[in-house]
């Protein structure tokens, strides 16, 4: 493991970090600070995964499409690589049998936040979910769109969702070194941060995961070669870190409400 300071201060970090299980053909095991995936309340989802009628999930994603990824380069389709939606469907349905968990992915591909919420009515309407997942902020940096005009669109999103029903995760962008020169993303997850704070609602620091991930030799992305087995394992690691966000939010259902 890359050394990231003295002794003490590794030790502090191994002290907040939370590892969890394993899976048997997993090498390297989840590792993540708790900050970067807080829970916070999910109340719509908690109500509904007590319903018998199925629960939705809906995985907004506005990246360039499922074919590619920022982790390696391109991943080849004969990988046939699991991506971390599939993950989160999986074990919802194990954790909450009786919840009938669907998870829906709709791609919005190269579209900035304030592009998406134009669609979300439809698409909110079209699934009817009690949980959206956004990621958001890569396209909005690429194409250098105000952080005030990028914030305005991710509040509008997230209130769309609230008036629909749904809870909301924010997912920050991906972290990578072999793109960091072209766009600063940055500012960008800042503003991610800040929002979903005003906002009450739950942000998965993605970019910060992947960092962290990175610093620590925990997995290597400044590979230029398709990597499906990289792919699979950091997209596994996400989506269990997701879950436990989303079962911790759940179970805090209890205390006040939106």
């Amino acid at each position: 493991m890359a050394r990231t300071g003295l002794g003490f201060l590794l030790t502090l970090a191994m002290l907040l970090a939370v590892a969890l299980p394993a899976e048997a053909d997993e090498e390297p095991a989840c590792v993540a600070p708790s900050t970067l995936a807080a829970a916070t309340r999910l109340p719509r989802l908690a109500a509904s995964l007590k319903e018998t009628a199925p629960t939705t999930v809906m995985v907004l994603n506005s990246s360039a499409g499922s074919a590619k990824s920022n982790l390696t380069g391109e991943v080849s389709g004969d990988a046939v690589p699991r991506s971390f939606p599939s993950y989160v469907q999986e074990a919802l349905r194990n954790r909450y049998p009786d919840g009938r968990v669907v998870v829906v992915t709709r791609n919005e591909p190269r579209r900035t936040a304030a592009e998406v919420i134009v669609a979300l009515p439809q698409l909110l309407a079209q699934d009817k979910p009690t949980l959206m997942i956004w990621q958001t902020g890569t396209h909005d940096a690429i194409r250098g769109v105000s952080v005030d005009g990028f914030a305005d669109a991710v509040a509008a999103g997230i209130d769309l969702a609230h008036g629909a029903g749904a809870d909301v995760i924010i997912v920050s962008p991906q972290y990578s070194p072999r793109t960091d020169f072209a766009f600063d993303v940055t500012p960008y997850v800042a503003t991610l941060r800040w929002v979903t704070r005003s906002r009450d609602v739950g942000f998965f620091d993605r970019m910060a995961l992947m960092r962290y991930w990175s610093d620590e030799a925990v997995f290597d992305f400044s590979g230029g070669r398709s990597n499906a087995a990289l792919f699979n394992n950091v997209h596994r690691c996400i989506g269990r870190l997701l879950i436990r966000m989303i079962s911790e939010g759940v179970d805090l259902k209890t205390v006040g409400s939106h």
